[in-house]
């Protein structure tokens, strides 16, 4: 016996609530993450450091994946994850440093 539409989101409904929430929490945090990415943009432009250093990428997605892992998170998801934050976060940079985003 299947549930009707309304049943199903009456049961869902408290769940996706606490989902909708913490999505929210997260988009804030990520327009946090790259307001500090757009102030380090502009402290590497002064000096000269480029925008991409490979091992503190490592630092970060590694931290990251083995945050998750300890708490039981695949570790492969959020290290990829985090590679598509870095990767984005690192055009974003270079964009900054070239004059080609809007600051």
């Amino acid at each position: 016996m299947s549930k009707t539409d309304s049943a199903v989101k009456e049961i869902l409904a408290p769940y996706r609530k606490e989902i909708d929430a913490i999505d929210k929490e997260l988009v804030a945090l990520l327009v946090r993450r790259f307001q500090i990415v757009q102030e380090v943009a502009g402290i590497k432009g002064r000096h000269g450091i480029p925008s991409v250093l490979p091992d503190r990428v490592d630092e970060v997605r590694n931290n990251a994946a083995d945050m998750a892992a300890a708490q039981g998170l695949d570790r492969k998801f959020v290290y990829d994850l985090y590679t598509q934050i870095i990767d984005y976060a690192c055009s974003f940079e270079d964009d900054l440093m070239d004059g080609k985003a809007q600051q």
